[in-house]
């Protein structure tokens, strides 16, 4: 059952007709003085997103706000749970290492470990190299931020695109603790614990907070029996607190989590053109199965599915107060180690035993950053980064004995058969940049702001290629011993942002904006095919240039607040991947440099109210995202089939959407509590997702369209109120077990069928919440 547009008619008239004072993401904001109600309610968001503590609704940027509260009480711990409730952002998750971040359309990359995140993505204000560290269970959230737009005058990496900024709850000083335990459908699990405590009175507090989730798979493998893309997850974090007065605080962080998981099995999305006669042909002829299913709930293969992915790291923020300055540090570490076994042919013979890349990925960071006091008429925010990242990776593939099904398959020759080849990739990273940003208050009701930030980066990697296997394996062209040497590649480039604010005569702020921003070039960590030079592998920066336009009102006596923002973003020597020609005739290599231009337009809208015990809310986005020009493109299925157009290798998608981008993307919701005792309350909160059509492959093909769907999740909560609370919640997610995915298809081989990964169908369970 999928929903259509008409389902969210009924959350999106209430939430105008009600006229109720509003929240966004999940928290209500204050209204104007003069329109205040006894019944209303409106606790400040404060916000972090210019570096100093301010109300949400006081700050000139697209920012869109959740609380942890909000996340514990719709049971949202997974990270991908956040494409269900903000604006304009689209989570693919192909497995950890495949986890991508896009805002507006941008950020949905391949899996190139060379390749920086366009969203960047902080965890208690440090920077995550890779967008797979945040793909870890939401454990004891303080607060989520997204900053749509670049932001990158003041933070010191990548953002492009925008911030999604993670902050945890900080140890406090009055003893206060939780525990929860869930249970569901698919052998679904979690417990989680949280304490803090003071340790020496006013001085020195701690906290710890732990939590393990597991749910069984829900995609049966037909050749073994097991079931995949179930997930077993389990970390904890731990924190201490020294504040010296009010002058000088120190937080010291410090967490861990492991995942062993079957997660990352893609199921066959589409056979491809004249109804997958090719692939049906190619599978019949090597004496292999495959499996379609329209639920995406099946598959056949004859390997282990399985990764393991350990990380964890430490961070250590230092704030002094300078008279009314304040001085902070952050030094920070972080490792991620990821090691995958997959079945590399999707079918049941023993054509591919494995493939996959393992990743041991560690980074250091120091920021240094000035603020200087709030309220005077000119304010500034001064800062110092360093990043460096360093990835011993390995990316094999093994071969197996079916010679037939390799080559009927188009994966390989006979002499593949028993083969092995793996590359030892190196790749470093240094990069260290100056900013700031400069506020002047020029009036009551005017404020412009001017930032400006230097980045200089030097990035080296080196390959190895080792084959073994057969001597006509490892004298192979495509696999025969290289070794890069080191290659190095140095950038610098300059961003900038220059606003202008007015408060408007009912309390409304309007602010335009305009901002240049760069995402640092690269190398590939591969080898070159044959006949193109090592200079093949070099790819430049990317430019962005970002206009935005927006009003964050109250409207309706003050009972409804209404934020909206127009932007269009054009994007200069977009990296992504392009087919180069090596020799003569039509052998192409895909790699991935920089394609062409891009632009992405549209408006994005959030407005809620509350009034009474009835709450209602809506995150709404419109994105049309386009290249403007793109060629050298690879080719979709229907232009590659061998009966449509033999000869045709690449195509030129100028023109066409950028893949994983839908157009448009709604999330409402309402909520209704009430307290039938004195100290019993319950409520009920119905939320949903609907994202329009979109292509889910970067070749744009409609055997990989994505069409639209709707996600419909219910809750319903009783509970006791106090300083020691208990909450019982039935719940269901994907009540109507929308079978869709999650984007990020790809063409298996050149048999033109696609492959995906599936999103989760119906959950449902119980959880019971202790506070203390």
């Amino acid at each position: 059952m999928s929903l259509s547009k008409g389902a969210f008619t009924v959350p999106l008239v209430l939430g105008i007709a009600l006229q109720s004072p509003v929240r966004v993401a999940g928290q209500v904001l204050p209204e104007t003085p003069e329109a205040q109600s006894p019944e209303l309610h409106h606790p400040e968001v404060i916000v972090n997103a210019r570096r100093r503590e301010e109300d949400a609704q006081e700050v000139p940027i697209p920012i869109s706000v959740l609380t942890g509260e909000d996340l514990e009480a719709r049971g949202r711990f997974r990270v991908e749970d956040l494409n269900q409730m903000l604006p304009s952002l689209n989570i693919q998750y192909n497995g950890p290492r495949q986890t991508s971040f896009a805002l507006r359309g941008l950020g949905n990359s391949p899996a190139n470990d060379a390749l920086e995140s366009s969203v960047a993505v902080y965890m208690d204000n440090v920077y995550l190299g890779r967008a797979s560290m945040a793909n870890l269970d939401l454990i004891d959230i303080d607060q989520v931020t997204l900053l749509r737009g670049s932001q990158g005058t003041l933070f010191g990496k990548n953002t492009t695109a925008g911030v999604l900024n993670i902050t945890t709850r900080p140890p406090s000083f009055a003893p206060s603790g939780s525990a929860e335990v869930s249970f569901g459908n698919y052998d679904y699990n979690r417990i989680g614990a949280v304490w803090s405590q003071p340790l020496l009175h006013d001085t020195l507090a701690a906290r710890v907070a732990f939590a393990r989730s597991y749910q069984s798979g829900f995609v049966v493998d037909t050749t073994t029996g097991h079931t995949l893309d179930g997930f077993d997850r389990i970390g904890g974090r731990g924190q201490l607190l020294w504040r010296s007065g009010d002058t000088f605080s120190l937080r010291l962080i410090g967490d861990y989590s492991e995942e062993h998981s079957d997660a990352g099995a893609f199921v066959l999305y589409s056979p491809g053109p004249n109804g997958g006669a090719s692939y049906y042909a190619a599978v019949a002829a090597a004496d292999a199965k495959v499996v379609y299913s329209p639920d995406y709930d099946a598959v056949t293969i004859d390997a282990r599915q399985h990764f393991d992915v350990r990380q964890g790291g430490g961070s250590a923020q230092a704030d002094w107060r300078l008279g009314d300055y304040t001085l902070t540090s952050i030094t920070a570490y972080r490792r991620w180690w990821f090691s995958p076994y997959s079945d590399g042919d999707y079918t049941n013979r023993d054509a591919i035993t494995a493939a996959g890349q393992a990743v041991d990925d560690n980074q250091w960071t120091e920021e240094l950053r000035l603020a200087s006091p709030s309220g005077r008429e000119v304010a500034y925010v001064l800062g110092l980064y360093y990043f460096n990242q360093h990835q011993d990776n390995r990316l094999y593939t093994q071969y197996g004995s079916d010679v037939q099904a390799i080559t009927a398959l188009s994966l390989g020759t006979p002499s593949y058969a028993d083969g092995s080849v793996q590359t030892l990739q190196f790749l470093n990273t240094h990069s260290a940049s100056a900013f700031g940003q400069v506020t002047w208050k020029a009036s009551y009701s005017w404020e412009f702001a001017f930032g400006l930030r230097y980045t200089s980066e030097r990035k080296d990697v080196n390959v190895t290629r080792v084959p073994s296997g057969p001597p006509a394996f490892i004298t192979n062209p495509n696999f025969d011993s290289y070794t890069s040497g080191n290659l190095t590649r140095d950038d610098s480039n300059v961003s900038g942002v220059l606003s202008a604010s007015h408060t408007l005569a009912g309390g409304a702020l309007a602010y335009v904006s305009l901002a240049h921003s760069a995402k640092s070039g690269g190398i590939n960590p591969t080898a070159p095919v044959p006949g193109l030079t090592v200079t093949s592998l070099y790819f430049s920066p990317e430019f962005t240039n970002d206009a935005e336009l927006g009003v964050k009102s109250t409207v309706l006596g003050g009972r409804l607040l209404l934020d909206t923002n127009i932007f269009w973003m054009q994007i200069r020597d977009y990296q992504a991947t392009l087919l180069l020609q090596p020799t003569a005739g039509n052998t192409f290599q895909q790699i991935l440099s920089n394609v062409g231009d891009v632009r992405t337009r549209g408006v994005e809208t959030e407005l809620s109210g509350s009034i009474g015990e009835l709450s209602v809310r809506l995150a709404a986005s419109f994105n049309d995202a386009i290249y403007l020009s793109y060629h050298n493109a690879p080719c979709a299925a229907e232009e590659l089939a061998p009966f449509l157009r033999p000869s045709q290798k690449v195509c030129d998608l100028t023109g066409r959407p950028l893949p994983g981008a839908p157009r448009w993307i709604v999330n409402p919701g309402v909520s209704y509590a009430h307290t039938a005792f004195d100290d019993l309350r319950w409520a009920v909160q119905v939320d949903a997702a609907w994202r329009s059509r979109f292509f889910g492959s970067a070749d744009d093909s409609e055997f990989a369209a994505v069409p639209s769907y709707g996600l419909l999740n219910l809750r319903w909560s009783i509970g006791s109120q106090g300083a020691t609370s208990w909450t019982v919640s039935a719940w269901s997610t994907n009540l109507c077990n929308k079978r869709y995915v999650l984007g990020g298809l790809s063409v298996a081989g050149p048999l033109y069928n696609y492959m995906a990964i599936p999103g989760i169908p119906r959950t449902v369970g119980a959880t019971l919440r202790i506070d203390l």
